[in-house]
Formats: structure tokens, C-alpha cells, sequence
């Protein structure tokens, strides 16, 4: 398999540089004139949202001074702004001023800002100090620490994103990737099922493809698309009491509004698939607008033209609808949707067998789906409500099968599982002063499961045994409250509670959330943080059925929620306008973490999706602690980089009383990102962009040799639970793209390819038929991108 995709990668590096030869020439007889386009978009109250008129906004650097004044709606315009980048400054009296750097202006559409001020707590006697924004500061004003915003144009510039939050995520610090294939992430030596994956203010399952199949928490592709995203926050810690059943970290995510004044649209088509969006005005003239991304995966047509027939097939929608009112505020209704097919069929020929994916043949089938409704508006002057209903849910059907070496093809596994919730949530914007403001909220999910699984085990080849089988349905509730508070000028409170309920185990936690922001001098800030992160089981877990001496029991139906203590300390300074150092000591207490009794097995070790029939205790324990280091310079005069370390150990302790790594304690990552861009003829952009990564090697468990060749099955020895460490990896990643500005339209050429130097990734022990012998496998596979976008 590596050999046939290390032939598609060569194959793809070739037709993209006979692709480059051809637009360099072109480019040549390119024309001059001088290309441009419309900024416009609307300046508002960041936490109440209300228009800020007056407000102005200037292109800095641009003589004579081009800018414009916030309407009566808080809108915008800038009309004939240059094609390229360029730093957009905006002031009001009352509220911080605001630098947006090196706004990407094309000329295939409309440049449409969302801007949103603070209110300062200070006056400066109307003189405006101007300071470039650290382009990392985090969306959300109520973040102390270890919280950070990405932006969909970082997703796409920069090496191995992919267009991909949690690829792009995965060269921040504090995070470490699981494999090549897979966008899972670890968190500080955290579990990637402890993430939180909020859209538009709701909690969804997945917002991937293939979710949970390599590994859980993650998958191969996002569904999301670059068209419909906006800037976006990431925690790795410590987050606030809005973010509550996760304990690992938190990506919220935002979707844009569509263009409320033309209709735009954006093609592509790319080895991993055919993709079209389009948004607009419903009917011109008025505010409610469209924005919807369909995509087609084309991997299993490449991979039938290539001799490779076994990739799989997948597609996509997203979408929203924004309708504004006069007086009654805005109501939006969004969703996304993913359809995923995988396939394979075994080798017949034994002679072809080099590992075990050769005569293993599947079926696996997964879909998702989630679609919200959501109203805001401002009550009076001072507050600003938001609420939404969702419905999300995914379902998947996995049926796997081996040849054995008498040739029957002899059954695995089959697993059928649907789970998803009903949501209702409110949330309350409150401002009580200029220096207080709150965000307070409630949510009720209404859940329900139906799971069975059936396994072969190698004392019955043959057959496959009902593991699991089961149902049911929860009521889950959660409240906050939280506020941010400017004791002084310089110095800024986070303060909050979290709360979470649930009625299949009569369960509840209170969870304090504290943090202090000290802004020293104006390059430097201290800050400390605390919280307490508690996260339910899956609602499978709780109704799994044990069987007692013959009597089928709910022994996990009282089951606690897992908790973990976040403790930060951090230290931000800004050497310059666009070079900043970050260092965040960290050290997380984990408490009842459900194990098996007398056993080293923890649930925070499970890395597939799973099932169990036996019982849990909440007497596990855990714990970890390290240090994240960030040193940054953000885009500009065409370059930009980014170094990050990580220095780490994470523990559990199981049923058994023992102390033990956990699978995930690779020990240190450290990347080192860096990008140019090249401003060429007409303002076209050449961008380059590579990072190299250096990772430990995730642990696994050590298989007892003798018995696993007897019994001819890889038989862990848990008494040496992830003792053992597979290799550390230098992984390199790079992203090619080519930007073309004609007046109407601009179209981009890119090419990128994660894992180029082909590092692998490594399998558990297993008992190898073909060698007669347990041994570790690995699967070194590149996971390139080429194609074309055009945007218009």
C-alpha cells in the first residue's frame, strides 16, 4: 500500500510542477492594471452586539486616507481597495482601538468584516493608541489562558492544516497528533474523546468523516469547509464555565453569513473531492441571505483510475440561513450533514498477503447530521439573548471479516450503532457596567442510544458472539454562569460556575472556574487560572448489561462523571508589533476515572469506538503536567513563523492500585512551522509554507509472547500496561498555492501533502498468520491535497 501511495505522490509532485511551469508563463502576459475590490462589512459591541455608529474604520498605509463611518445598522464600505494585503485600523470613542493585519483582499469577491470592539474601562482623553492586536488573543473576552482564535485563511496557508481545524490545531502548543490518517488530537496527555466540538453555540458528536473508525475523538476528513467558516476559538485548558461535559479541550466554532448584497460563488475540484458553494441575498434588496458548501469525495473514482480501489467515498452540506428583522432580531436556521462509504474486499490469493489488511475484507457505512435554529436579539440597552434548538445525530454499520489460512472467510466483528440528542439552549449577554459583564446559560439535551455489537473471540473463530445489545435514553442539564470583571485598568477576573445533571445516574457537579489576567507593562501579561472540567460517559456505558451469574445487570447505571482539575500559569510576551513568546505551565488532577476493578484497564486508554459488558468503578485517578512554549511572529512583509514545544508525562492509576503511563504519553512534541509569500505580477501571491514535527512515540502494551503464539491471538500482559514506547517521528508537511487575481475572479492553485517524509505510524501487537509470529505493524502513508479553487 505504501509503495502504490508513495507512486501517487510522485505521480501528483510531477503534474504540479508542469501545473507552475504553466502559470508562471502565463502569468507573464498578465495585465497591468491596477485590480480591486469592495471591504465592507459592520462594527458592533462585543458583547451586546449592538451597532457602534460612527465608529470608523481606514486602510492604513494608503494616501490618500480610503475609510469609511459605521452607518446607522453599524455597516460599512469601502469601495476600490487595492487587490493584496493590507491592515485595517478601527477606533470609537469608548472602546479599545482594533487592528485587523494583513487582510487578504482578492478580486473574485467581497471582503466582508465582522468586527466587534471592547469597551474600554479607561479614558485616554480622546487620544487613540494605536497597537497591532495579537492576531492569537482568543474571540471569547471571558479566556484567561491557554485559549487561542484560528482563522479559515491559517487553515489553508499554513503546512498540514488541510482546511482542517484540528489538523491546523495540531502545530499549537500543547497538542500532539495520533496518526498520519486521523485528525484526532491529545491535548496535554489528554484522551481525544475529552475534546468538545461546539457549531454555532451547540455541542455536536462529530464534525468529521469516518468518525472513530481509526481512532476515537477524530477521523479522516473534516466536514467542515473553509467557504463557510469564520475566525473560530481553540482551548487547550482552564476554559470558561460555558464549556462544560469535557474535560481535555475545546474548539468553537463559527459559521459566516452569507453575502447580504450579490451572489458569490466558489468552485473547486481537488484529488479528495469536487466541492461548490454559493451565497447571496434570497431576494435583493433585502438582508436575509444564503450561504451553502456541497462537496463529493472523488478519492474511490482516483483510486479505481490508479489500480488502488479500496478508498473510500464520502460527501457533504452545510449551509445557513441568516433572516434579519427590524425589531425582532435575528433568526438563523444551519446544519451539516456527511454520508461516508468505505469498502474493501480481501485478497483471494494467499500469495499476496504481506499483512493483515490483505485478506481482511469490510463494510463500513457512517452518517451524520445536525441542524439548528437559533434567535438573537438585544433586550434593551444592556443585554443581548440568544437561544437555539438542535437535533444532531450519527449513525454507523461495520462489518468485517478475514480469510483464514484454510481460506474461509471467517466473520470478526459487526457493529450497529445510532445515538444523538435533542438540545434546547438559552444564553444571556449582560452588561452591568463597563467594567462588568456576565454570560449566563442553561441547556437540556434529551439523548438516546441503541448499540449491538457482536465479536469473534479465538477460542470460537466461527461465530460471532452478541456482546452487546442495548438501549435507552437520558435527560442531561447544564447551567452556567460567569463574568469578567476589570478590577483595575491593567488587571482583568474571570469568574464562573458550571453545572451538569444527568438522570440515568442522578449525578450532578459543581465546577468553579477562576482566572486573573495582569497586564504587567504593555508587552507583558501574567496570568493564572483554574478549573474544574467534569465529563459524563457515553449513555451506552451506562446501560451496558453485565451478566451476574446467569442475571443480566446495569451494574454502570450509577456511574459518576470523570473529573479533572486544570491548573495554568501563564506568561505572554510581545517582543514586537508581530512577534510575541507564550510559556503555560500546566498541571491537571484527574479523578474518578472509570476502570475495572483489580485491573490496569482505564477507560481514558480506549483509543477505538467501543462497547463494554462488564463493571466499572469510579476509583481511578490521574494526572498530567508539563510546559508549553510559543514563539510566533504573525504575517507580515510576506513572512511568518511559528515554534512550539511541549514537554509532558501523563499517568493513571487503574483498578489495580498501580501507577502507569497512559497511551498517549509521548513525552514531547515539538514543530517548527515557517511561511513566504510572494507578491508577483497584478498582485498574484505565490505562498510556501513547511513544518517539521518531533514526536514521541505513543505507548502500547506489550503482548505475552508464549501464550499469544499458542493461542495464535495477540494476548496483551496487563501487568506491563503501555510500558512499552513505539519510535519518536520527524514528520514533514508542505503547502504550495498560487494565487491568480483577474478582474472577475480569483483562482488558486494549491498543492499539499502531510507526512511527505512517509514517518509511520504503528500498530499494536498482533499475531501475523503470514510470518508466524506477533509482531507490530507499520503503514507509512503520505496524505496529499492538489487542486484548483476559483472563486467569483
Amino acid at each position: 500500500m505504501s509503495k502504490i501511495m508513495t507512486r501517487i505522490t510522485l505521480l501528483i509532485t510531477a503534474k504540479l510542477a508542469l501545473t507552475l511551469l504553466i502559470i508562471f508563463d502565463l502569468s507573464n502576459a498578465l495585465s497591468q492594471n491596477t485590480l480591486t475590490q469592495t471591504v465592507r462589512g459592520s462594527i458592533k459591541d462585543a458583547d451586546l452586539k449592538i451597532s457602534l455608529i460612527g465608529a470608523t474604520i481606514i486602510v492604513d498605509g494608503i494616501e490618500p486616507i480610503m475609510g469609511a463611518t459605521a452607518d446607522i445598522d453599524g455597516n460599512f464600505r469601502i469601495e476600490s481597495v487595492p487587490v493584496g494585503r493590507h491592515n485595517f485600523k478601527v477606533s470609537y470613542i469608548g472602546y479599545e482601538p482594533y487592528i485587523l493585519s494583513e487582510i487578504l483582499v482578492g478580486s473574485g469577491k467581497e471582503v466582508v468584516l465582522d468586527i466587534e470592539l471592547k469597551e474600554t474601562t479607561h479614558s485616554l482623553g480622546g487620544l487613540i493608541v494605536w497597537g497591532y492586536t495579537s492576531k492569537d488573543r482568543p474571540i471569547n473576552s471571558m479566556a484567561t489562558v491557554s485559549a487561542r482564535t484560528f482563522s479559515v485563511e491559517e487553515a489553508s496557508r499554513y503546512a498540514g492544516g488541510l482546511d482542517d481545524p484540528a489538523r491546523l490545531a495540531a502545530g499549537f502548543a500543547g497538542v500532539a497528533t495520533t496518526q498520519t490518517t486521523n485528525n484526532a488530537i491529545i491535548i496535554r496527555g489528554n484522551s481525544p474523546r475529552g475534546v468538545l466540538w461546539r457549531v454555532e453555540g451547540v455541542d455536536v458528536p462529530a464534525t468529521f468523516h469516518f468518525p472513530n473508525v481509526d481512532f476515537v475523538g477524530g477521523g479522516g476528513y473534516t466536514v467542515f469547509s473553509s467557504q463557510m467558516l469564520r475566525n473560530s476559538d481553540f482551548y487547550t485548558g482552564a476554559f470558561p464555565a460555558e464549556y462544560g461535559n469535557a474535560f481535555s479541550g475545546v474548539f468553537d466554532v463559527k459559521m459566516r453569513s452569507g453575502n447580504d448584497e450579490k451572489r458569490e460563488y466558489t468552485a473547486g475540484l481537488g484529488i479528495q473531492g469536487v466541492d461548490f458553494a454559493a451565497e447571496g441575498p434570497f431576494v435583493k434588496g433585502s438582508n436575509s441571505t444564503y450561504l451553502f458548501n456541497y462537496r463529493y469525495g472523488t478519492l474511490g473514482l482516483i483510486g479505481k483510475m490508479v489500480s488502488f480501489p479500496n478508498l473510500p467515498t464520502f460527501q457533504d452540506l452545510t449551509f445557513k440561513f441568516d433572516f434579519p428583522t427590524q425589531s425582532a432580531g435575528t433568526i438563523t436556521i444551519w446544519g451539516m450533514g456527511a454520508d461516508d462509504i468505505n469498502n474493501k474486499d480481501a485478497k483471494e490469493d494467499p500469495a499476496e498477503w504481506e499483512t493483515s489488511i490483505d485478506y481482511m475484507a469490510q463494510r463500513y457505512k457512517n452518517r451524520f447530521g445536525v441542524i439548528g435554529l437559533s434567535h438573537q436579539i438585544i433586550v434593551g440597552r444592556n443585554s443581548y439573548l440568544n437561544t437555539m434548538l438542535s437535533a444532531d445525530g450519527i449513525s454507523y454499520n461495520y462489518d468485517k471479516r478475514e480469510y483464514s489460512l484454510d481460506m474461509r472467510m471467517l466473520p470478526v466483528l459487526n457493529s450497529q450503532s445510532t445515538e444523538g440528542k435533542y438540545t434546547f439552549k438559552t444564553t444571556l449577554n449582560h452588561r452591568f457596567s463597563s467594567k462588568i459583564n456576565s454570560l449566563t446559560g442553561i441547556t437540556v439535551n434529551s439523548l438516546f442510544f441503541d448499540n449491538k455489537l457482536k465479536l469473534a473471540f479465538y477460542d470460537h473463530p466461527d461465530d460471532l458472539i452478541d456482546f452487546v445489545d442495548s438501549k435507552g435514553t437520558g435527560l442531561q442539564t447544564q447551567a452556567f454562569t460567569q463574568f469578567r470583571i476589570d478590577l483595575l485598568p491593567n488587571v482583568t477576573a474571570n469568574l464562573g460556575v458550571h453545572s451538569m445533571y444527568l438522570d440515568v445516574n442522578d449525578k450532578a457537579t459543581i465546577e468553579p472556574r477562576a482566572g486573573i489576567n495582569w497586564e504587567i507593562t504593555e508587552n507583558d501579561e501574567l496570568s493564572i487560572a483554574y478549573g474544574l472540567h467534569s465529563q459524563m460517559e457515553e449513555l451506552r456505558t451506562y446501560y451496558s448489561e453485565v451478566n451476574n451469574n446467569g442475571t443480566i445487570e446495569l451494574q454502570n447505571k450509577n456511574l459518576d462523571f470523570m473529573k479533572s482539575h486544570h491548573f495554568v500559569l501563564g506568561y505572554s510576551r510581545k517582543i514586537s508589533d508581530v512577534i510575541r513568546i507564550k510559556v503555560e505551565p500546566y498541571y491537571q488532577i484527574l479523578e474518578n476515572i472509570p476502570v475495572y476493578p483489580n485491573s490496569s484497564f482505564s477507560i481514558i486508554n480506549v483509543t477505538n469506538n467501543w462497547a463494554i459488558n462488564r463493571k466499572l468503578e469510579n476509583s481511578g485517578t490521574g494526572k498530567n503536567y508539563g510546559i508549553d512554549v510559543t514563539l510566533e511572529q504573525f504575517l507580515k512583509d510576506g513572512y511568518y513563523y511559528l515554534f512550539t514545544a511541549t514537554i509532558f508525562d501523563s499517568k493513571y492509576t487503574g483498578g489495580d492500585g498501580v501507577e502507569y503511563n497512559t497511551v498517549y504519553n509521548r513525552g514531547h512534541v515539538i514543530n517548527l512551522l515557517a511561511g513566504k509569500e510572494w507578491m508577483l505580477i497584478n498582485k498574484n501571491i505565490l505562498g510556501i509554507s513547511a513544518k517539521v514535527t518531533y514526536m514521541g512515540g505513543l505507548r502500547y502494551t506489550p503482548a505475552l509472547y508464549e501464550e499469544s503464539m499458542a493461542a495464535k491471538w495477540a494476548l496483551p500482559d496487563h501487568s506491563r500496561a503501555y510500558e512499552s514506547q513505539f519510535p519518536s517521528t520527524t514528520g514533514v508537511d508542505l503547502s504550495i498555492t498560487y494565487k491568480v487575481n483577474k478582474p472577475k475572479y480569483t483562482g488558486t492553485w494549491y498543492f499539499m501533502i502531510k507526512n511527505g517524509l512517509m514517518q509511520p505510524d504503528y500498530s499494536e501487537p498482533f499475531y501475523s498468520r503470514m510470518k508466524n509470529d506477533v509482531i507490530v505493524d507499520e503503514m507509512k502513508m503520505p496524505f496529499p491535497s492538489l487542486g484548483y479553487k476559483i472563486e467569483f
